[in-house]
């Protein structure tokens, strides 16, 4: 297994978006990002034979592994290798590293969905439409609930941050939607990572009392739909692995599962 760095980021992207434009649907979230131009801590590609994996980092939690899999003790060379905080990326390349004795832990497990066509759900009795910035600190609200019920970011000031500086970005480009009695948002949900191959929604939250009314099956169709119309070929989401109520209700508007996606954090005493 051999490891290259890249200083170059124009460099990187051309080799890694003809990799990972190979299953395009399965590496939205690697190719958004890309797409999206952030500052990188860590760009390489590992090689083993004829596989090539792309390790692209942009936080410090973790990075993102998307390509093709690595041999069992290929990926395990690579993850002592790097010796990061977290990876994430699909099941099958990333599961590896939890050997015995690993520095690593299962963090989040996830459903990878992609959608080409809207079944249409329930009507709901509610407005659907882009979140203002009248809206704006209700949105606030309700993404930093979303975090705190899928840890999905530590719960600190920093992380307090970034989700009100994401919230406000969403809003000015408009591309946060929500469902509203009256001015009171009741649904949540965003649009992000568009790229040629298709655009991912992610941020569906709604709050416990609204729960068990059909509004996140309304609401993400209702996006999709939009998304679609605006010519993506298809819209991705990833789901929590074990909660099977948001695996069904996504499969009832068209969504198709195409794989699964794990997180792995290191473990307290490691970091």
């Amino acid at each position: 297994m051999t490891l290259t760095h890249y200083r170059d980021y124009d460099q990187f992207k051309e080799i890694a978006i003809k990799i990972l434009a190979r299953k395009p649907a399965m590496h939205q979230l690697a190719l958004g990002v890309l797409e999206r131009g952030d500052e990188p801590l860590l760009m390489a590609i590992a090689e083993e034979g004829e596989a090539r994996l792309v390790i692209l980092q942009t936080i410090e939690e973790q990075a993102i592994l998307a390509g093709e899999p690595l041999s069992r003790e290929g990926m395990r060379k690579l993850s002592r290798m790097l010796d990061l905080n977290g990876y994430v990326g699909e099941h099958a390349v990333v599961e590896p590293i939890i050997e015995p004795y690993s520095k690593y832990e299962l963090h989040m497990d996830q459903g990878i969905y992609a959608l080409t066509a809207v079944i249409p759900p329930q009507p709901v009795d509610h407005e659907f439409r882009l979140i203002d910035t009248e809206a704006v600190e209700q949105a606030i609200q309700f993404g930093w609930a979303f975090i705190e019920e899928t840890d999905v970011l530590p719960l600190t000031v920093r992380s307090r941050l970034q989700n009100e500086q994401s919230i406000r970005r969403h809003v000015e480009d408009g591309t946060l939607y929500g469902l509203f009695d009256g001015p009171r948002l009741v649904a949540m949900t965003s649009v992000g990572r568009p790229t040629k191959f298709g655009v991912t929604v992610s941020y569906v939250y709604t709050p416990p009392g609204q729960r068990g009314k059909g509004l996140a099956s309304f609401l993400v169709a209702a996006v999709s739909e939009e998304m679609l119309k605006k010519g993506f070929p298809l819209v991705s989401l990833y789901t929590d692995w074990k909660n099977p109520t948001s695996n069904k209700i996504y499969q009832a508007i068209g969504y198709e599962l195409i794989g699964r996606s794990s997180q792995y954090r290191k473990k307290e005493r490691y970091r």
